[in-house]
């Protein structure tokens, strides 16, 4: 028996006033602490689901970059060698170790919120929430600078070092701005989508179906965001969820189409290079078809 109408229709809905609420708390609380030690040489990047309009339960966290202006890691992907060779003759190293930088964030995290409230973790350090805040991953990062050419940015994110040594770089900024286009090109149907699959992967994650990272947010997200916008033109929130589903499951059945999907920013593949994928989405897409289907 397919969910019923009014499910899907809540499912769909953004997050509560309270739950936003707690989310700026946290975030003033963070910030607040980090600017009375760093001052302006940080600035802050708001991440991840909360940011974007899309979380619902088991992703209720937030996720906010601190990110230190005077330093950067260069992208020298897109260069030539003769302008690498440039760049590289160059470039001068930080005379701020990454490593330092995330030391000095947590203890000045651990100096607010004291051993208890505060976890290092691979690539981030959680503060713990409470009843006026919610959990917070604070990541420590420098700026990620992409140029086309010699001395040429083309595209500035955000780059870590994660303490097991894996450099991870993103597009928060852009990723924010590519999904609130989208929303508008589809009428506020593509954060609605989104939020209705994130809640059907929950359903199914506590039925014992699948595994939360399987189909972590970030990747449902990008799924959805790469549908069309003619995908979302149907009378109810079920027709879009289902029309949007059966579009990714046949893309994902065609390499030359699923190899071209891009994350929210437009700046990075979605499955070059990573260990996600298609199969994966194929798989949920034809249970997310399944499960709202009349």
């Amino acid at each position: 028996m397919a969910v019923e109408e009014n499910q899907i229709n809540r499912w769909a809905n953004p997050p509560s006033e309270t739950e936003n609420e707690k989310c700026e708390n946290a975030v003033s609380q963070i910030s607040d602490a980090l600017k009375s030690h760093f001052g302006d040489n940080i600035y802050f990047v708001r991440q991840g689901s909360h940011r974007n309009r899309t979380n619902v339960r088991l992703d209720s966290d937030i996720d906010i970059a601190v990110v230190h202006g005077g330093y950067h890691f260069p992208d020298t992907t897109f260069l030539t060698e003769a302008d690498k060779r440039l760049h590289d003759a160059s470039f001068v190293s930080a005379r701020y170790p990454f490593s330092q930088f995330k030391n000095d964030v947590h203890s000045v995290l651990t100096n607010k919120f004291g051993l208890l409230g505060v976890e290092r973790k691979n690539k981030c350090i959680r503060v713990a929430g409470n009843s006026y805040r919610v959990n917070a991953d604070v990541v420590p990062a420098y700026e990620h600078t992409r140029y086309s050419s010699y001395g040429v940015v083309s595209a500035k994110g955000v780059e870590f070092v994660a303490d097991s040594g894996t450099r991870v770089h993103s597009f928060p900024n852009q990723h924010y701005e590519n999904g609130v286009k989208k929303n508008d090109a589809t009428s506020r149907a593509y954060k609605a989508v989104v939020r209705i699959m994130k809640n059907i992967r929950n359903e199914f994650v506590d039925k014992g179906k699948m595994k939360l990272e399987t189909m972590p947010s970030f990747f449902i997200e990008s799924l959805v965001w790469n549908a069309p916008p003619d995908r979302f033109t149907g009378a109810t929130w079920r027709d879009d969820a289902e029309s949007v589903a059966l579009k990714i499951w046949s893309d994902m059945r065609d390499s030359a189409i699923s190899d071209n999907y891009a994350e929210v920013s437009d700046l990075l593949w979605l499955f070059r290079g990573h260990n996600r994928t298609p199969k994966q989405a194929e798989d949920f897409m034809l249970q997310v078809w399944s499960y709202v289907r009349k």
